[in-house]
C-alpha cells in the first residue's frame, strides 16, 4: 500500500495502519447528511409537538376541564399552552420547508459562504465550530459523526458575520462583552 493515506511511513513498518487518519476517512460528514439529520431532528420534533397542540387544545374546550371559579384557570392555562406550541409548530414547518429547498451544492475553495454551505470556524483558542447556513431554523443542532453542527441563518449577528466570506477569511464579532476573531478553516 506504499502511498495510501493510511500508512504511516515514518519509523513504522510500511503495513502499519494510522487508525485515527482512517476514522476521519470514514467518518468524515457531508453537507447532505447533516442535511437529512436536521430534516430528521425537526420531522420527529414537528410530529411530537402537533400531538401536545391536539392534546393542549382537547384539554382547554373539554367539558371536563370547565373553569368552576373565577380563580379556576385550567382551561384558560391549557389554552395559553396550546396557543404557543401551534406557534412552535408553524416555526418548525418553516424551517423544514427551508431546508427541504436547499439544494445541495459543490462548493469550491473560491466561492462564497451562502445558504446550504457547511463552514467550520477556528476561533483564535483553536476551538472549532460547524455551522450550516440555511434561512430557517436558527440555533438547531445535531451531532454527525460526532461533531456538533448548528444552523445559523442570516438573521443571526454570526449569519451576518460569516456569509459572503471565503474560506481563509478573519473576522471579529462581539459575543457577549468579548470581542471574538474567527477563522473561516473550511467551506463545504
Amino acid at each position: 500500500m506504499p502511498g495510501h493515506p493510511f500508512v504511516c511511513g515514518v519509523g513504522r513498518p510500511k503495513s502499519t495502519v494510522d487508525f485515527r487518519a482512517l476514522r476521519r476517512y470514514l467518518m468524515r460528514m457531508t453537507k447532505k447528511d447533516v442535511l437529512q439529520r436536521f430534516v430528521e431532528k425537526l420531522s420527529a420534533e414537528l410530529e411530537e409537538i402537533s400531538a401536545a397542540v391536539r392534546n393542549s387544545i382537547s384539554m382547554a374546550t373539554d367539558e371536563a376541564h370547565r373553569a368552576e371559579s373565577k380563580y379556576d384557570t385550567f382551561s384558560l392555562e391549557s389554552s395559553y399552552l396550546a396557543h404557543g406550541q401551534a406557534q412552535r409548530v408553524e416555526e418548525l414547518r418553516f424551517a423544514l420547508d427551508r431546508l427541504q429547498a436547499l439544494s445541495v451544492k459543490a462548493l469550491t475553495r473560491e466561492s462564497v459562504i451562502q445558504h446550504g454551505s457547511l463552514v467550520r470556524l477556528e476561533s483564535a483558542a483553536g476551538n472549532v465550530r460547524t455551522l450550516y447556513f440555511c434561512p430557517g431554523g436558527g440555533g438547531e443542532q445535531v451531532a454527525v459523526d460526532g461533531v456538533e453542527v448548528c444552523i445559523v441563518t442570516a438573521a443571526s449577528p454570526l449569519g451576518k458575520a460569516v456569509l459572503g466570506k471565503r474560506l481563509g477569511a478573519t473576522f471579529e464579532i462581539k459575543i457577549g462583552r468579548a470581542l471574538q476573531t474567527f477563522r473561516i478553516a473550511g467551506v463545504e
